[in-house]
């Protein structure tokens, strides 16, 4: 991940898919945990019109896991954000349910793109 100019070495940048808006305007549809490496990994996509793209971000050395209850996949409203102190927090919450954790850094790990079904009605 790369750093930008002046920022000191233990703050890196995040990745820049790691925006509020483009989380919580993606669907959240999968939830990892390893416990081998304390890490979680959440996949999102998003999809407009037949074109839709596919992303995952990691989080190592995972801890002060909080999960209240879990929906179906889709939306969440979705904050990740370096704090103070260098680790990055995480939270994710729906009607119900939300998910929150802090973890040493976030990584993006995967892409993909894919074709997506077209909307609308069918023949």
């Amino acid at each position: 991940m790369n750093t930008s100019e002046g920022a000191a070495e233990n703050s890196p940048e995040l990745p820049a898919l790691c925006t509020h808006e483009i989380l919580s305007a993606s669907d959240l549809f999968y939830v990892h945990f390893d416990e081998r490496g304390r890490s979680v990994t959440l996949g999102f996509s998003r999809a407009h019109g037949t074109e839709g793209f596919e992303f995952y971000l990691r989080f190592p050395d995972v801890r002060d896991v909080r999960v209240r209850g879990w929906g179906a996949p889709g939306r969440k409203d979705v904050h990740v954000e370096r704090a103070p102190d260098g680790t990055v927090q995480v939270s994710a919450s729906s009607d119900g349910s939300s998910l929150r954790f802090r973890a040493a850094d976030a990584t993006l790990s995967r892409t993909r793109d894919f074709a997506s079904a077209a909307q609308g009605p069918c023949p």
